[in-house]
């Protein structure tokens, strides 16, 4: 029985190529979505679950209240650290605090700039790092490191490297101690390529594991019993409260399972974070196989008209309801099955495109059974679930009135395939109205003003002790070799706003906790490096020597402190009044997708060792650099140069988005396809089916025009339909999805009416071919037979 419904349902495939090429392309186009969007979602949840003690890591984190706004952060105090690893023993074990840090690392010839960590208790157990050579245990002794697998062979060509050592930043010696194997790029800690002794960091910084305001560390933890979370972070925000009071801490402990997925806070609660674009990607997935499925049913339900003869043949010769069903089945699991097929093509060729978009390494398991064994599961699953209704509805004709070609279809089935057609335009719509809100919303936080010109702007990502003391000397040389506009030492480089502090006050504000703002310290040239836009006053000068107790602030601080002209108020810390001598434009250092913090610009604040560069425009950037990097190494032979250019990190801000952006266009526009494609084919069988009662119009006088629009016209409220259901529904998600930005679009009616006018001169293009040619067919040829 088998063989012969097999036999039967390649026939009829064969016998309608056009409907079988449709629903086998579009399945196929639903399967390759599925499955991409899978492997992309599994990826995500995979994330360290390397980590032997996934279920039982978790981070310390921060929330504090800014200007009367809740913020959570990763970074925490050393004493916190040390204060949980010596008295809450019991809640939490294996205490690690670490804090990233890049350096120059040279073994002979070979020299490298890498991040790396210096770590602090137990990092390397917590993270169950695995040895490949010597003892890799978190470094205590000073002056000693272990390295990973990759940078060893890159530095040494070898990983028995036990005992060698690696000079770093030109003058420090480290005995290597262990090797580790490189952690995969599945996990948060991925690239990490050496790990330092934090006795070294301190022995750099003194006091600094004394002082509860340096918040610059991470601290993380193992913990047993989950019981017992509530209670720390009580405990804990207790002890953090006594020692610093300006901005109202609490201590929120995040497990590793959330990491990656829920890493976004909003009033000191989790709010989400990653998961939304998963949970997006799902949904488009289950979206396009039923847009996929519906095709199915739709084609399938249409070509029963053709196929009433064989059913009543079938039932009339002896064969029961219900093998009618089972060949039926057997029929759509084959389609989908070559569907499925066509999809791992598809996936595979479209893999390396989907991972340069996403910035992963996705593949198809070939060589898992589990997903073979999902993959069947599947095919049967959609297979029974498409085919299911038609073999309900096609088994169910009379066979006699099947024989003489009079079954009754009903309204019934011409209602429910009119309300699956409506569906498919639902989605195609909901998906159009979201991705041109994606599309807008991300051109919208592209164009945001940012406060300086970031073209030709470089910020050195290598420094050294001898540049900063030479960094004056440097900037002549650089400036009179017309390699260089301008030069500025600062703090930090100006889209990189990394540091805030506590206890500003002013007039009007002498009491009040929580006064934070951002801190720079920058020179005389960084106005005219960055080309800031002054709204008010000047920039620092060497002419005034007040400017040393000068402060410049931004819109963001003015409007903050209430200042509306330069001498109203002063800025004032720890003793020290500072002037404000100039006010400007607000300059995007964060996230573009935050608003901006009030932050204050200094002469003398904070130590001086980030180098920004305006290039000559009129000079060839590359050797220019290659130029630049001569004259750096004049000062500092040992130095690796490094460098990035300001506009293009700024633009890496925008890759979630740019990726999203493109998945969902993509998508979108598959899903567009699918129901094109299946419109296509129905309006084509429907219009057969309709064509002696067309050549009965023509012949009484019904012009092609007047066809066209009789055709066209049941198609277009079908789509009308589709949008008033998918349009509150896209504005309800969209404007939710929207208001987790600062700087976001507003919804305008503009947007419904260009993709409802869109999706219906769509379906209009789709439908006119055949109402066009049903319209103009000779009613001679199609009445000849009656």
């Amino acid at each position: 029985m088998i063989k012969l419904f097999l036999k039967t349902a390649l026939r009829n495939l064969k016998r309608n190529p056009l409907n079988t090429a449709i629903n086998i392309l579009g399945l196929s186009l639903g399967f390759t979505v599925a499955l991409v969007s899978t492997l992309w979602i599994l990826k995500q949840f995979s994330f360290n679950h390397n980590h032997e003690n996934y279920d039982s890591i978790y981070q310390v984190m921060l929330t504090g209240t800014f200007n009367n706004e809740k913020s959570t952060g990763h970074s925490t105090p050393v004493p916190l650290a040390k204060v949980i690893a010596s008295d809450f023993t019991n809640e939490m074990q294996d205490v690690a605090l670490v804090t990233n840090e890049s350096n120059n690392l040279k073994v002979g010839d070979k020299k490298f700039n890498v991040d790396g960590f210096y770590a602090m208790g137990k990092f390397s157990e917590l993270f169950s790092l695995k040895s490949v050579h010597g003892d890799i245990s978190t470094p205590t002794a000073a002056s000693t490191m272990i390295i990973s697998e990759s940078l060893a062979n890159r530095l040494l060509g070898s990983t028995d490297v036990i005992g060698k050592t690696i000079q770093l930043n030109g003058k420090e010696q480290y005995n290597i101690l262990g090797v580790f194997e490189d952690i995969p790029e599945n996990s948060t800690f991925q690239g990490l390529a050496y790990i330092l002794p934090f006795v070294d960091y301190l022995h750099k910084n003194e006091g600094v594991d004394e002082r509860w305001s340096n918040c610059f560390f991470r601290t993380y933890g193992r913990i047993e019993n989950p019981q017992n979370i509530l209670g720390l972070e009580q405990k804990l925000t207790n002890i953090f409260r006594t020692n610093l009071t300006d901005i109202n801490p609490e201590i929120l402990l995040h497990p590793m399972s959330k990491w990656n997925l829920y890493d976004s806070f909003k009033n000191g609660k989790n709010a989400g974070g990653q998961i939304q674009y998963v949970w997006m990607f799902a949904w488009i997935s289950i979206f396009i196989l039923l847009l996929a499925s519906i095709n199915f049913i739709n084609l399938s339900t249409a070509r029963s008209l053709k196929r009433g003869k064989e059913i009543g043949i079938l039932k009339s010769v002896g064969v029961n309801r219900r093998q009618l069903i089972a060949g039926f089945l057997v029929e759509s699991i084959l389609s989908v099955s070559c569907a499925f097929l066509i999809a791992l093509i598809l996936s595979t060729l479209l893999l390396p495109w989907i991972n340069t978009i996403t910035n992963t390494s996705l593949h198809v398991p070939f060589t898992s059974i589990q997903f073979y064994t999902y993959a069947l599961l599947a095919v049967l699953i959609l297979g029974v679930s498409a085919g299911l209704y038609p073999a309900l509805f096609l088994s169910s004709f009379n066979p006699i009135l099947a024989l003489k070609g009079k079954m009754n279809i009903g309204k019934r089935g011409f209602n429910a395939r009119k309300g699956m057609v409506v569906v498919q335009f639902a989605i195609s719509i909901f998906l159009m109205i979201a991705t041109y809100l994606v599309i807008k919303q991300l051109h919208y936080t592209k164009d945001r003003p940012i406060g300086y010109k970031s073209s030709n702007l470089v910020n050195i990502t290598s420094s050294s002790q001898l540049i900063s003391k030479n960094f004056e000397i440097l900037r002549k040389e650089l400036t009179s070799q017309r390699l260089i506009q301008e030069a500025s030492l600062t703090s930090n480089f100006v889209n990189k706003l990394t540091l805030t502090g506590g206890g500003f006050s002013w007039q009007g504000n002498e009491t009040k906790e929580g006064s934070i703002m951002g801190i720079f310290t920058v020179d005389e040239n960084f106005a005219k490096t960055v080309q800031w836009n002054f709204l008010k006053g000047r920039n620092f000068s060497k002419d005034f020597k007040t400017d040393s107790t000068g402060v410049i602030i931004n819109e963001a601080a003015a409007k903050f402190m209430g200042v509306t002209d330069l001498t109203s108020k002063q800025l004032s810390r720890s003793g020290v009044n500072y002037t404000i001598i100039g006010i400007i434009q607000n300059t995007l250092s964060e996230s573009p997708f935050k608003s901006i913090t009030p932050t204050a610009y200094f002469l003398d604040f904070l130590p001086k060792n980030k180098i920004t560069l305006r290039l000559n425009e009129q000079q060839n950037i590359s050797q220019t650099m290659k130029a630049i990097a001569q004259q750096f190494n004049r000062f500092d032979p040992d130095l690796i140069f490094d460098y990035a250019f300001t506009d293009q990190e700024y633009a890496k801000q925008f890759e979630q988005m740019e990726m999203i952006k493109s998945l969902t266009s993509i998508f979108t526009g598959l899903a567009i396809l699918i129901s094109c494609l299946g419109l296509y084919a129905l309006v084509a069988f429907l219009t057969e089916q309709r064509e002696k009662e067309i050549g009965i119009r023509k012949v009484l006088g019904a012009s092609e025009v007047g066809l066209w629009k009789l055709l066209c016209t049941e198609y277009l409220w079908l789509t009308l339909i589709g949008f008033l259901v998918a349009a509150p529904l896209a504005y309800l998600l969209m404007e939710t999805w929207l208001d987790d930005y600062v700087y976001r679009i507003s919804i305008s009616w503009t947007v419904f009416a260009f993709t409802g006018l869109t999706a219906l001169g769509i379906t209009l293009i789709t439908v006119s071919y055949q109402a066009i040619k049903a319209a103009l067919a000779n009613p001679v040829i199609t009445l000849r037979n009656e």
